[in-house]
């Protein structure tokens, strides 16, 4: 009767080893979550082509634009991962100023998956967003999302590149803005950032 039990008992505990030994090879080749590094604060400044807010057939462009934010260095999800917080300057169209100015809240960076075309590219989404646009004549809150990407080689980040979704920014109930948009209009902002320090963003293995 013991030489039963002895190998049974033998048995299970080869199996629990076995168990543990792929476990900890698993750990070893997947995180099996969002990774960035360095993470943490980050700024950028705007390269070609400029920021260019488009409604409609009307196109409006800033001379110069900056964000910044931070970045956690892992993520279940990459849902709200990061925020942005923009600042835009010497905004026209038609040779009349616009002033551009974000909600109280920080903009989420939502990071979706390994782009299917470039692996160094991870496509991203920027939400929560709030932006107030005003002039003489204009009066508009958009609310909504941007789509975009984030190239690892390059430190790049840019909102409405081709081929991303379209944008989902929409003016709000009460805008007027010269003849150029009504309530419900939406709004696109093309614009790339390269961001110090540049960071290295992984998805889950």
């Amino acid at each position: 009767m013991r030489l039963p039990l002895r190998r049974a008992v033998m048995g299970g505990l080869a199996l629990v080893a076995a168990l543990g030994a792929s476990v900890t090879s698993a750990s070893a080749t997947g995180s099996g979550v969002w990774t960035v590094g360095p993470g943490g604060s980050y700024a950028g400044d705007t390269v070609t082509p400029y920021p260019l807010f488009r409604v409609g057939s009307a196109s409006i462009s800033c001379a110069t634009s900056h964000i910044s934010g931070s970045l956690a260095t892992s993520d279940a999800d990459g849902l709200a991962a990061g925020t942005v917080a923009p600042t835009y300057s010497n905004c026209r169209v038609a040779g009349i100023p616009f002033s551009f100015t974000s909600g109280t809240a920080p903009w989420k960076i939502n990071l979706l998956r390994r782009n299917a075309v470039n692996p160094a590219v991870i496509d991203v989404s920027i939400s929560g967003i709030t932006l107030n646009w005003s002039a003489t004549g204009c009066a508009v809150k958009w609310t909504g999302t941007l789509y975009g990407q984030y190239d690892n080689a390059t430190g790049k980040l840019s909102s409405s590149p081709d081929g991303v979704p379209a944008s989902q920014l929409v003016a709000g109930a009460d805008a007027y803005c010269l003849g150029l948009l009504k309530p419900g209009s939406t709004l696109d902002i093309k614009a790339n950032y390269t961001l110090t320090p540049k960071q290295q963003i992984t998805p889950p293995a």
